[in-house]
């Protein structure tokens, strides 16, 4: 089984923040240079790209650094190092069998934001994670990087071996989620947007290992990237509110419904998935 770390990790960047003491000290004066990566081992590259631009903005321009914290802006969570590095991944495998939790703690103990994708009642909509550097403040660049980037990967490793465990160690459990997510696509008659990115999660990681007929990771792909800045709709206040709401969860199900009619667990899936 194939496995590639950019079936986990995508979107990710590295951010330098730097306040101009030419400009008044207010947040929307914040600059911020950015670079970024698809692959979790072009990231110290990227940094380094990102750094040298930052070099050079530094011959034109004075920033606001302080001996004892660092460089200083009006973003209180953006001072010290200044610097942000995130990604977003995608953890079905952990989740499925039962290590995501765990996972989520460890990177906390590495001072790591996991943020959920989250809305209109799902906590951790399709168990997609915008993971980035809580540190900033007492840390060296070289070793918010080198943790950063030591973390990332290993975060990917740990995915890729829960997908593995998925298939040679917990294949009835796989074939389960992806079989229901399938059968809701397939019969649901209303589907909200959030349920819709929380159901393609099993689905993407089934694309991958191409264990579906006529869908891959590439069509998986391009309707998460669409779902990824989802808003939560808050909840709904008036009848005509609801009627607006039930109408489009009603259209987006009439369309996922043709769309996955003829999509199912491949030849190759129901051999792999043997227990």
């Amino acid at each position: 089984m194939k496995q590639n770390p950019r079936q986990v990790v995508s979107g990710g960047y590295v951010r330098i923040f730097r306040q101009r003491t030419d400009m008044p000290f207010r947040a929307s004066n914040t600059m911020c240079i950015e670079t970024v990566w698809r692959d979790v081992d072009k990231l110290v590259s990227a940094y380094e790209l990102a750094s040298q631009k930052e070099h050079e903005l530094a011959r034109q321009y004075s920033f606001a650094w302080n001996p004892r914290y660092g460089y200083i802006t009006a973003r209180p969570r953006v001072c010290g190092t200044a610097t942000r590095i995130g990604a977003l991944f995608h953890l079905e495998g952990l989740h499925v069998i039962g290590d995501l939790q765990p996972t989520l703690a460890a990177l906390e103990a590495l001072r790591l934001d996991a943020e959920p994708l989250a809305g209109n009642g799902f906590k951790d909509a399709g168990h997609f994670y915008r993971v980035s550097n809580a540190a900033m403040l007492g840390i060296r660049d070289a070793e918010l990087v080198a943790r950063v980037h030591r973390a990332f990967r290993d975060l990917a490793k740990q995915e890729l071996a829960a997908r593995k465990a998925l298939v040679y160690e917990m294949p009835r459990y796989f074939e389960d989620a992806v079989s229901r997510a399938l059968a809701i696509l397939k019969s649901a008659r209303m589907l909200s947007e959030w349920e819709f990115l929380d159901l393609l999660s099993p689905i993407r990681v089934a694309a991958q290992m191409d264990f579906l007929d006529d869908f891959t990771s590439k069509e998986a792909d391009t309707l998460i990237a669409k779902r990824l800045n989802l808003k939560d709709d808050g909840d709904v206040c008036t009848m005509d509110e609801e009627d607006a709401r039930d109408r489009r969860d009603a259209k987006l199900a009439d369309h996922v419904n043709a769309r996955f009619a003829t999509v199912r667990l491949n030849d190759k899936a129901m051999e792999e998935l043997q227990p």
